[in-house]
Protein backbone atom coordinates (compact mmCIF):
# COMPACT_ATOMS: atom_id res chain seq x y z
CA UNK A 1 0.00 0.00 0.00
CA UNK A 2 1.35 3.39 -0.99
CA UNK A 3 2.06 5.89 1.77
CA UNK A 4 0.60 9.26 0.89
CA UNK A 5 3.13 11.90 1.92
CA UNK A 6 3.28 15.63 2.28
CA UNK A 7 5.76 17.42 0.05
CA UNK A 8 7.81 18.21 3.17
CA UNK A 9 8.03 14.47 3.93
CA UNK A 10 9.20 13.79 0.37
CA UNK A 11 11.92 16.44 0.74
CA UNK A 12 13.13 14.89 4.00
CA UNK A 13 13.12 11.42 2.41
CA UNK A 14 15.24 12.63 -0.52
CA UNK A 15 17.72 14.40 1.72
CA UNK A 16 18.11 11.26 3.87
CA UNK A 17 19.38 9.19 0.92
CA UNK A 18 22.36 9.48 -1.41
CA UNK A 19 21.91 7.38 -4.57
CA UNK A 20 18.99 7.89 -6.92
CA UNK A 21 17.58 6.75 -10.22
CA UNK A 22 15.02 9.19 -11.63
CA UNK A 23 12.62 8.28 -14.42
CA UNK A 24 9.65 9.81 -16.28
CA UNK A 25 6.89 7.98 -18.14
CA UNK A 26 7.34 6.43 -21.57
CA UNK A 27 6.61 8.71 -24.52
CA UNK A 28 7.98 11.53 -22.36
CA UNK A 29 6.57 15.02 -22.82
CA UNK A 30 7.85 18.40 -21.67
CA UNK A 31 6.59 18.01 -18.12
CA UNK A 32 8.01 14.51 -17.69
CA UNK A 33 11.41 15.49 -19.06
CA UNK A 34 11.58 18.92 -17.44
CA UNK A 35 10.59 17.64 -14.01
CA UNK A 36 13.05 14.75 -14.11
CA UNK A 37 15.94 16.92 -15.27
CA UNK A 38 15.16 19.62 -12.72
CA UNK A 39 15.15 17.13 -9.84
CA UNK A 40 18.49 15.74 -11.07
CA UNK A 41 20.02 19.21 -11.04
CA UNK A 42 18.59 19.96 -7.59
CA UNK A 43 19.71 16.67 -6.03
CA UNK A 44 23.21 17.02 -7.46
CA UNK A 45 23.39 20.51 -5.97
CA UNK A 46 22.59 18.80 -2.66
CA UNK A 47 25.55 16.43 -3.14
CA UNK A 48 23.61 13.35 -4.29
CA UNK A 49 24.46 10.76 -6.95
CA UNK A 50 21.80 10.68 -9.66
CA UNK A 51 21.13 8.60 -12.77
CA UNK A 52 18.37 9.33 -15.28
CA UNK A 53 16.62 6.45 -17.02
CA UNK A 54 13.75 6.33 -19.52
CA UNK A 55 12.42 3.38 -21.49
CA UNK A 56 12.02 5.41 -24.66
CA UNK A 57 13.66 7.93 -26.94
CA UNK A 58 13.71 11.55 -25.83
CA UNK A 59 12.01 13.73 -28.48
CA UNK A 60 14.37 15.95 -30.45
CA UNK A 61 12.03 18.88 -29.85
CA UNK A 62 13.30 18.97 -26.27
CA UNK A 63 16.96 18.82 -27.22
CA UNK A 64 17.43 22.33 -25.82
CA UNK A 65 16.80 21.15 -22.24
CA UNK A 66 19.96 21.19 -20.10
CA UNK A 67 21.49 17.73 -19.54
CA UNK A 68 18.87 15.89 -21.59
CA UNK A 69 21.71 13.86 -23.09
CA UNK A 70 22.27 12.20 -19.69
CA UNK A 71 19.21 9.95 -20.01
CA UNK A 72 20.01 6.26 -20.49
CA UNK A 73 17.73 3.40 -21.49
CA UNK A 74 17.23 0.36 -19.24
CA UNK A 75 18.45 -1.95 -22.03
CA UNK A 76 21.74 -0.05 -22.18
CA UNK A 77 22.88 -0.80 -18.63
CA UNK A 78 23.18 -3.69 -16.22
CA UNK A 79 20.92 -3.88 -13.16
CA UNK A 80 21.34 -0.61 -11.31
CA UNK A 81 21.24 -0.30 -7.54
CA UNK A 82 19.84 2.81 -5.88
CA UNK A 83 18.53 3.96 -2.54
CA UNK A 84 15.43 5.34 -4.20
CA UNK A 85 13.78 5.05 -7.61
CA UNK A 86 11.94 8.35 -8.08
CA UNK A 87 9.19 8.21 -10.69
CA UNK A 88 8.04 11.59 -11.98
CA UNK A 89 4.84 12.47 -13.83
CA UNK A 90 3.80 8.81 -14.24
CA UNK A 91 0.50 7.52 -12.91
CA UNK A 92 1.18 3.78 -12.97
CA UNK A 93 4.07 1.32 -12.92
CA UNK A 94 3.23 0.26 -16.47
CA UNK A 95 4.00 3.80 -17.60
CA UNK A 96 7.74 3.46 -16.88
CA UNK A 97 8.30 0.31 -18.93
CA UNK A 98 11.42 -1.75 -18.31
CA UNK A 99 12.88 0.69 -15.79
CA UNK A 100 11.16 -1.16 -12.96
CA UNK A 101 13.07 -4.35 -13.85
CA UNK A 102 16.37 -2.57 -14.47
CA UNK A 103 16.58 -0.78 -11.11
CA UNK A 104 17.03 -2.46 -7.74
CA UNK A 105 15.94 0.18 -5.24
CA UNK A 106 15.08 0.10 -1.56
CA UNK A 107 11.86 1.99 -2.28
CA UNK A 108 9.92 3.74 -5.05
CA UNK A 109 8.91 7.39 -4.71
CA UNK A 110 6.26 8.84 -7.02
CA UNK A 111 5.66 12.56 -7.55
CA UNK A 112 2.68 13.16 -9.80
CA UNK A 113 -0.38 15.24 -10.65
CA UNK A 114 -2.53 12.83 -12.67
CA UNK A 115 -6.01 12.04 -11.41
CA UNK A 116 -5.58 8.50 -12.81
CA UNK A 117 -2.68 7.72 -10.43
CA UNK A 118 -2.86 4.09 -9.24
CA UNK A 119 -0.86 4.72 -6.03
CA UNK A 120 1.76 2.10 -6.93
CA UNK A 121 4.74 3.64 -5.12
CA UNK A 122 5.99 3.10 -1.58
CA UNK A 123 5.90 6.87 -1.08
CA UNK A 124 3.52 9.08 -3.04
CA UNK A 125 3.03 12.80 -3.35
CA UNK A 126 0.00 13.45 -5.54
CA UNK A 127 -1.45 16.88 -6.23
CA UNK A 128 -4.13 16.73 -8.90
CA UNK A 129 -4.69 20.49 -8.60
CA UNK A 130 -1.21 21.23 -9.97
CA UNK A 131 -1.09 22.07 -13.67
CA UNK A 132 2.11 20.07 -14.03
CA UNK A 133 4.48 17.92 -12.04
CA UNK A 134 6.98 20.71 -12.70
CA UNK A 135 4.73 23.05 -10.71
CA UNK A 136 5.08 20.66 -7.75
CA UNK A 137 8.85 20.55 -8.24
CA UNK A 138 9.05 24.33 -7.89
CA UNK A 139 8.06 23.98 -4.23
CA UNK A 140 10.07 20.78 -3.67
CA UNK A 141 13.30 22.39 -4.89
CA UNK A 142 12.91 25.14 -2.31
CA UNK A 143 12.41 22.53 0.43
CA UNK A 144 15.65 20.81 -0.62
CA UNK A 145 17.49 24.00 0.26
CA UNK A 146 19.30 24.42 -3.06
CA UNK A 147 19.65 27.60 -5.10
CA UNK A 148 17.80 27.36 -8.44
CA UNK A 149 19.77 28.46 -11.49
CA UNK A 150 18.88 29.11 -15.13
CA UNK A 151 19.22 25.45 -16.14
CA UNK A 152 16.90 24.26 -13.38
CA UNK A 153 14.44 27.07 -14.08
CA UNK A 154 14.44 26.30 -17.81
CA UNK A 155 13.52 22.68 -17.15
CA UNK A 156 10.69 23.55 -14.76
CA UNK A 157 9.29 26.36 -16.91
CA UNK A 158 9.23 24.01 -19.91
CA UNK A 159 7.30 21.44 -17.87
CA UNK A 160 4.68 23.94 -16.80
CA UNK A 161 4.47 25.70 -20.18
CA UNK A 162 3.84 22.48 -22.10
CA UNK A 163 1.40 20.83 -19.69
CA UNK A 164 -0.92 23.83 -19.46
CA UNK A 165 -0.87 24.50 -23.20
CA UNK A 166 1.24 27.65 -23.07
CA UNK A 167 -1.02 28.86 -20.22
CA UNK A 168 -4.14 28.43 -22.38
CA UNK A 169 -5.68 25.33 -20.76
CA UNK A 170 -8.20 25.29 -17.94
CA UNK A 171 -5.63 23.76 -15.56
CA UNK A 172 -3.78 27.09 -15.44
CA UNK A 173 -4.30 28.55 -11.97
CA UNK A 174 -2.97 31.54 -10.03
CA UNK A 175 -0.49 29.12 -8.40
CA UNK A 176 0.67 28.07 -11.87
CA UNK A 177 1.33 31.64 -12.89
CA UNK A 178 3.10 32.46 -9.63
CA UNK A 179 5.38 29.44 -10.06
CA UNK A 180 6.19 30.47 -13.63
CA UNK A 181 6.91 34.05 -12.54
CA UNK A 182 9.36 32.83 -9.92
CA UNK A 183 11.13 30.71 -12.53
CA UNK A 184 11.65 33.87 -14.61
CA UNK A 185 13.38 35.40 -11.59
CA UNK A 186 15.67 32.36 -11.51
CA UNK A 187 16.68 32.87 -15.15
CA UNK A 188 14.18 31.06 -17.38
CA UNK A 189 13.74 32.84 -20.72
CA UNK A 190 10.18 32.40 -22.07
CA UNK A 191 11.08 33.59 -25.56
CA UNK A 192 13.93 31.09 -25.85
CA UNK A 193 11.75 28.22 -24.69
CA UNK A 194 8.71 29.11 -26.83
CA UNK A 195 10.94 29.65 -29.88
CA UNK A 196 12.62 26.28 -29.37
CA UNK A 197 9.30 24.47 -28.99
CA UNK A 198 7.59 26.44 -31.76
CA UNK A 199 10.23 25.82 -34.41
CA UNK A 200 9.29 22.90 -36.67
CA UNK A 201 11.58 20.88 -38.88
CA UNK A 202 10.75 20.43 -42.53
CA UNK A 203 10.15 16.72 -41.82
CA UNK A 204 7.64 17.67 -39.12
CA UNK A 205 5.57 19.83 -41.46
CA UNK A 206 5.76 17.32 -44.29
CA UNK A 207 4.50 14.56 -41.99
CA UNK A 208 1.72 16.79 -40.63
CA UNK A 209 0.47 17.34 -44.18
CA UNK A 210 0.23 13.57 -44.68
CA UNK A 211 -1.32 12.90 -41.27
CA UNK A 212 -4.07 15.49 -41.80
CA UNK A 213 -5.14 13.54 -44.89
CA UNK A 214 -6.13 10.68 -42.54
CA UNK A 215 -8.58 12.89 -40.61
CA UNK A 216 -11.87 11.06 -40.08
CA UNK A 217 -14.94 11.47 -37.89
CA UNK A 218 -17.07 9.10 -35.83
CA UNK A 219 -20.14 9.25 -33.57
CA UNK A 220 -21.86 11.90 -35.67
CA UNK A 221 -18.79 14.11 -35.66
CA UNK A 222 -18.20 13.99 -31.90
CA UNK A 223 -14.97 12.01 -32.35
CA UNK A 224 -12.15 13.01 -34.67
CA UNK A 225 -9.23 10.72 -35.53
CA UNK A 226 -5.84 11.13 -37.17
CA UNK A 227 -3.37 8.31 -37.77
CA UNK A 228 0.33 7.68 -38.22
CA UNK A 229 0.80 4.21 -39.67
CA UNK A 230 3.93 2.06 -39.63
CA UNK A 231 5.11 3.34 -42.99
CA UNK A 232 4.74 6.97 -41.95
CA UNK A 233 6.07 6.71 -38.39
CA UNK A 234 9.48 8.25 -37.77
CA UNK A 235 10.74 8.36 -34.19
CA UNK A 236 12.84 11.42 -35.01
CA UNK A 237 9.83 13.54 -36.00
CA UNK A 238 8.00 15.28 -33.18
CA UNK A 239 4.26 14.70 -33.50
CA UNK A 240 3.13 15.82 -30.03
CA UNK A 241 1.17 18.83 -31.29
CA UNK A 242 -0.58 17.04 -34.17
CA UNK A 243 -3.61 16.15 -32.06
CA UNK A 244 -4.45 19.84 -31.65
CA UNK A 245 -5.46 19.96 -35.31
CA UNK A 246 -8.04 17.23 -34.68
CA UNK A 247 -9.16 18.68 -31.35
CA UNK A 248 -10.15 22.21 -32.26
CA UNK A 249 -12.85 21.36 -34.78
CA UNK A 250 -16.43 22.51 -34.33
CA UNK A 251 -18.61 19.72 -32.93
CA UNK A 252 -15.71 17.52 -31.80
CA UNK A 253 -15.68 16.33 -28.19
CA UNK A 254 -12.90 13.72 -28.33
CA UNK A 255 -9.84 13.88 -30.59
CA UNK A 256 -7.58 10.84 -30.97
CA UNK A 257 -4.14 10.31 -32.49
CA UNK A 258 -3.22 6.70 -33.24
CA UNK A 259 0.51 6.18 -33.79
CA UNK A 260 1.91 2.82 -34.89
CA UNK A 261 5.36 2.81 -33.28
CA UNK A 262 5.85 -0.91 -34.02
CA UNK A 263 3.85 -3.41 -36.11
CA UNK A 264 2.00 -4.62 -32.99
CA UNK A 265 2.32 -1.56 -30.75
CA UNK A 266 0.08 1.50 -31.08
CA UNK A 267 0.34 4.64 -28.98
CA UNK A 268 -2.87 6.52 -28.41
CA UNK A 269 -3.25 10.18 -27.44
CA UNK A 270 -6.66 11.57 -26.53
CA UNK A 271 -7.94 15.09 -25.90
CA UNK A 272 -11.49 16.07 -25.02
CA UNK A 273 -13.84 18.93 -24.31
CA UNK A 274 -16.18 17.02 -21.97
CA UNK A 275 -15.52 13.26 -21.88
CA UNK A 276 -13.27 11.71 -19.21
CA UNK A 277 -10.49 10.34 -21.42
CA UNK A 278 -8.34 9.50 -18.38
CA UNK A 279 -10.79 6.72 -17.49
CA UNK A 280 -10.62 5.39 -21.05
CA UNK A 281 -6.82 5.47 -21.06
CA UNK A 282 -6.69 3.76 -17.67
CA UNK A 283 -8.79 0.88 -19.01
CA UNK A 284 -5.99 0.24 -21.51
CA UNK A 285 -3.19 0.53 -18.93
CA UNK A 286 -2.50 4.20 -19.58
CA UNK A 287 -3.40 7.35 -17.71
CA UNK A 288 -3.51 11.10 -17.70
CA UNK A 289 -6.00 13.84 -17.06
CA UNK A 290 -9.77 14.02 -17.57
CA UNK A 291 -9.27 16.13 -20.71
CA UNK A 292 -5.87 14.82 -21.88
CA UNK A 293 -4.69 11.22 -21.60
CA UNK A 294 -2.88 8.46 -23.42
CA UNK A 295 -2.08 4.77 -23.48
CA UNK A 296 -0.11 2.13 -25.35
CA UNK A 297 -2.10 -0.74 -26.90
CA UNK A 298 -0.15 -3.83 -27.92
CA UNK A 299 -2.06 -4.36 -31.13
CA UNK A 300 -1.68 -3.28 -34.76
CA UNK A 301 -3.08 0.17 -35.41
CA UNK A 302 -6.30 -1.01 -37.08
CA UNK A 303 -7.18 -3.33 -34.19
CA UNK A 304 -6.21 -0.80 -31.52
CA UNK A 305 -8.34 1.81 -33.28
CA UNK A 306 -11.44 -0.43 -33.18
CA UNK A 307 -11.06 -1.15 -29.47
CA UNK A 308 -10.34 2.42 -28.42
CA UNK A 309 -13.12 3.92 -30.55
CA UNK A 310 -15.54 1.38 -29.08
CA UNK A 311 -14.53 2.47 -25.55
CA UNK A 312 -14.89 6.15 -26.48
CA UNK A 313 -18.32 5.52 -28.02
CA UNK A 314 -19.52 3.92 -24.79
CA UNK A 315 -18.14 6.83 -22.77
CA UNK A 316 -19.76 9.59 -24.79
Amino acid sequence: MSKNCTLEEIAVLLLEHDKFVLCPHVSPDGDALGSTLALKIALEKAGKKVMLMVDDDTPKAFGFLPQIETFVKPDECAETEADLLVVLDASSLDRIGKVVQAVKAKAIVNIDHHISNTQFADYLYLNTEAAATAEILCSLVEMLGVEPDKDLATCLYTGIYTDCGSFRFGNTTPATMRAAAKLLEYGARPNEISDALGTHTRANIEMLAKVLQTLSFYNNGAVSVIEINNDLYDKDVNTDNFISFARYIEGVDVAVLFKAVEPNVTRVSMRSQNTDVAAIALSFGGGGHIRAAGCTVELPLAEAKLKVLDAIGKAL
